[in-house]
């Protein structure tokens, strides 16, 4: 566990806005800086950084947090490596005293694998450009039309065909056998390890920091040992290891990031070397996967950066159905993707060496949705008669009935007009489909917590005004202003004067979070006459005093109500006392009510 007191004080040392301007271009405005939130497409700048709060929100889509978050949503990081990460960087040390047992001996191995992959490219690379044993690797990749700025930029290295290249040199170094085999980078036989990649092109896989986690291997001659007829596969990849996970993993992320942010898509393809031509060919924002099929972990890894995905499927069957199969994973992740079909090249990399770079633009601006690929070969499949038709929507409704709003709309049209079928239609067979496959009715959608206008702006005044509005709140009991412990809780540290992202920090609440991020990023004005102006601190009191009188009017009135059917069901028999009391109680709370009523329409001071 690392000590609350570090954690505040790496926040406070971080620049929030030089952190997030290495990743987004920010404009200063007023006391905040905007920019395209990396989080959902936009094209007005709805993206607020806010460093005298420490927080960083987007009012389009809500996202938001601190610098750790920030770090943990755009390098996916955990909460711990965030930390020590931004410790590092703003010279904050984290002992190792500070862990336990457990937490060294992880951290001790996933640094020492970091390491042995870092040596392994480096020696990779260095056979690559400097060693006779690496001729065929640098003849292949210019054959391939790879340049050599791509071979220095992306780390490109070659394993010579010989055993234990790599464990003898990393024995040189230091490192025990076990630890490269641990690494991915070798195998054990009994006493006897041998490396992984042997004869072949080494391609680095990065994590989405930057750092060597795995390679992948393209084969260039035959192995040492093999039996004649037998070939060695195309490529061989790194098994999984602590700090590699192939179905979190997307080649070429770390590099691809920013196009990402620019262009507002990504673009999926399967090869390590289609990204690599793609990349040269200016198209950096493609990515691949790592010798593994494509996984809601990846998809949930690209929608922090676009909401937009090119895929690449084959032009045949079998890369409909793919492209079919995969459409509910896009669905459910909330990414939308297009399908990018080449035709008759097999990759991208062979379009791009034959027809250039314009004519891959070209073929990018002609992609379908998945969902009208979807539309059109269920179409095809089922022809266009009602029963048809039925069919079409009987294949498409499960996928429809996991989007809402808009994207439902526009599917909905998409559907209508194809089948000439009313919109109604449409949705009244999603509907009852829906329920009819249902054993039971659903369960209620959970409320959301958004707060109210008074709790919010109460919140808003203690985050921008603290000093003229806190003693009046401080005041009140905290059940009159809400009912919920989280909040009270929140507003019980804004009084002591707790900075807000070590609050963000206990919320557990996401709305809650937004809620207060919203306010910490808001700018408020008033009406000043016929013009709108900034909310100043002279009017901070007078605005926390009506806030606080709404709160106890609406609970006057209810006390008001109950006496009031207190005394309506007094009788003639009933006590008179408890008549009277009833009476007094309630002209009480009626005066009450009025001076609530006048600080309430009082006008803020100017």
């Amino acid at each position: 566990m690392i000590p609350r007191e570090l954690i505040d004080a790496i926040r406070d040392r971080a620049d929030l806005v030089e952190i997030v301007g290495q990743t987004l271009s920010l404009t200063r405005k007023g006391n905040s800086y905007v920019g395209l939130c990396p989080f959902h497409n936009e094209k007005t700048p709805s993206f607020n950084v806010v460093p005298s709060k420490g927080i960083y929100h987007c009012f389009g889509c809500g996202e938001g947090g601190d610098v750790f978050q920030w770090l943990m949503q755009t390098q996916g990081m955990g909460f711990n490596e965030a930390v020590k990460d931004l410790g590092q960087r703003v010279g904050v040390t984290i002992e190792e005293r500070q862990l336990t047992d457990e937490e060294r001996g992880r951290i001790k191995v996933r640094t020492d694998l970091y390491e042995i992959c870092d040596l392994a490219s480096q020696h990779f690379q260095a056979v690559l450009r400097t060693r006779p044993e690496g001729e065929p690797a640098r003849r292949y990749l210019t054959q391939r039309g790879i340049s050599e700025d791509i071979w220095e930029r992306y780390h490109l290295g070659y394993a010579p065909p010989a055993w234990s290249d790599l464990v003898d040199t990393l024995r040189g170094q230091g490192v025990d056998a076990a630890l490269a085999v641990k690494a991915g980078l070798a195998r054990s036989n009994g006493d006897r390890s041998y490396d992984l990649f042997r004869g072949r092109v080494t391609i680095p896989i990065q994590d989405a920091r930057g750092r060597i986690v795995a390679f992948g291997g393209r084969h260039l001659e035959d192995l040492p040992g093999r039996k004649d007829g037998d070939p060695a596969p195309k490529y061989v990849n790194s098994p999984e290891t602590p700090i590699y996970q192939k179905s979190h993993t997307l080649y070429a992320l770390s590099h691809a990031r920013p196009a990402i942010q620019r262009k507002h898509r990504a673009i999926i393809v399967e090869g390590y070397f289609d990204v690599l031509s793609l990349h040269q060919a200016g198209f950096t924002e493609a990515v691949a996967t790592c010798g593994t099929a494509l996984t809601t972990e990846h998809l949930s890894v690209l929608r922090k950066l676009t909401r937009s995905v090119v895929a690449l499927f084959d032009s045949d069957s079998a890369g409909v159905r793919a492209a079919l199969k995969s459409l509910d994973m896009f669905v459910a992740a909330g990414v939308e993707a297009r399908r990018l079909d080449l035709g008759d090249d097999k990759d991208p990399d062979e379009f791009i060496q034959k027809r250039g770079a314009e004519a891959f633009e070209r073929a990018l601006q002609t992609t379908e949705t998945l969902f009208d690929t979807a539309l059109r070969e269920y179409r095809q499949q089922f022809g266009t008669t009602p029963e048809g038709s039925r069919q079409v929507l009987h294949q498409l409704a499960p996928t429809m009935r996991r989007v809402e709003g808009a994207a439902r709309s526009a599917m909905v049209e998409r559907i209508s007009k194809a089948l000439q079928i009313g919109d109604n239609v449409v949705r009244e067979y999603i509907g009852l489909s829906a329920r009819s496959r249902l054993p039971s009715a659903p369960a209620p959608t959970p409320i959301r917590f958004r707060g109210t206008r008074e709790l919010n702006h109460l919140l808003w005044l203690l985050l921008h005004h603290s000093q003229q509005v806190a003693g009046l709140v401080a005041q009140v009991d905290p059940l009159l202003i809400t009912n919920r412990l989280d909040v009270a809780r929140v507003i019980a540290r804004l009084l002591a004067g707790d900075d807000l992202g070590a609050i963000l920090q206990g919320v557990d609440d996401p709305d809650l979070a937004q809620v207060l991020r919203a306010c910490a990023v808001e700018k408020r004005t008033v009406r000043d006459g016929k013009a709108e102006v900034l909310y100043t601190a002279d009017r901070a009191g007078d605005a926390a005093r009506q806030m606080l009188a709404r709160l106890q009017l609406r609970q006057v009135e209810g006390e008001i109500s109950a006496l009031q059917a207190e005394v309506e069901s007094c009788g003639f028999g009933a006590d008179g006392s408890r008549y009277r009391d009833a009476l007094v109680k309630k002209s009480s709370l009626v005066a009450h009510r009025q001076d609530l009523l006048r600080i309430i329409t009082r006008k803020p001071n100017h």
